[in-house]
């Protein structure tokens, strides 16, 4: 859940499953005359838009933090442990039902927010020591060999389940997931308040444009309270527009989570909208 503030009184939370649903929007969206389109397309999308759906194991129900404020998606979420991770068990699986190249991409993500992104994410925390990620990590790597062994033998995957294009699908995970979080741990788009989440360079993860063109770097350049220029730009439809809901709760201590869950199920709903346009 993503915590910001909405005004003097008010806390916005964002669910972590709604911007999932950015994310998959953010990648619905890609591709134009220099960005190829994400491939295969529906289980990129579907991987995009379900890359957190495992939160909602815990976002029927959120807990507060040590401090009996709401708890935010970093930072405070650390106390938590690693109940999470069988969140993204949960959310890894469910996706599996449905489309095993996606879960693929899940478990993918789910594996990089412990590894520093594999790599490409070197500011964030490396939780490999801990014995239960272990585990975690080594069972989602058996679970993805599952996947593309049987994927493999399917013709229609042959270019799409190489090494090389697998790392490139989840390059544009993680530029997705970056994308999806700069818009929506932020409220108005301008505000300066919020300063964990990505960069105005989306972290510098590496972006993918198309085949033997090398990776560039996005920028979005924040022009007032709901529009930013995005440099290159990658999408197909200008200006984009992106729009998510949250919810409104008072911006105080509480007591007991029974307080709290009585004002984060009656809280307002608002819809926030972005627009996202290309340079000038």
């Amino acid at each position: 859940m993503m915590v910001g503030r909405y005004d003097d009184s008010h806390l916005l939370l964002v669910l972590q499953t709604d911007h999932s649903r950015i994310a998959g929007l953010i990648a619905a969206h890609w591709g134009n005359e220099v960005f190829a389109r994400p491939k295969p397309y529906v289980s990129m999308v579907i991987a995009a838009q379900e890359h957190d759906s495992g939160w909602w194991d815990w976002e029927i129900k959120p807990t507060l933090n040590p401090g009996g404020h709401p708890l935010d998606y970093i930072g405070s979420a650390k106390s938590l442990g690693t109940r999470w991770l069988d969140f993204y068990r949960h959310g890894i699986q469910r996706v599996a039902e449905q489309d095993l190249y996606a879960a693929y991409n899940v478990s993918m993500h789910g594996d990089g927010l412990l590894t520093r992104g594999m790599g490409l994410l070197p500011y964030m925390p490396d939780h490999t020591e801990d014995i239960e990620v272990q585990e975690f990590l080594g069972e989602q790597k058996i679970f993805r060999e599952e996947i593309i062994e049987q994927l493999r033998q399917r013709p229609e995957y042959a270019e799409v389940t190489t090494d090389e294009y697998l790392w490139r699908n989840f390059k544009y995970m993680e530029v997705f997931d970056q994308f999806a979080q700069f818009i929506c741990n932020r409220y108005p788009l301008n505000s300066t308040e919020r300063t964990n989440g990505p960069t105005k360079t989306l972290s510098d993860v590496p972006v993918p444009v198309s085949d033997g063109v090398d990776d560039v770097t996005l920028t979005i350049d924040v022009q007032d309270e709901f529009r930013a220029v995005v440099r290159p730009y990658p999408f197909d439809v200008a200006p984009l527009k992106i729009s998510f809901q949250g919810r409104l709760v008072p911006d105080k201590v509480f007591s007991d989570e029974e307080e709290y869950l009585e004002q984060f199920y009656k809280g307002e709903r608002v819809t926030v909208t972005y627009s996202l346009e290309p340079a000038a």
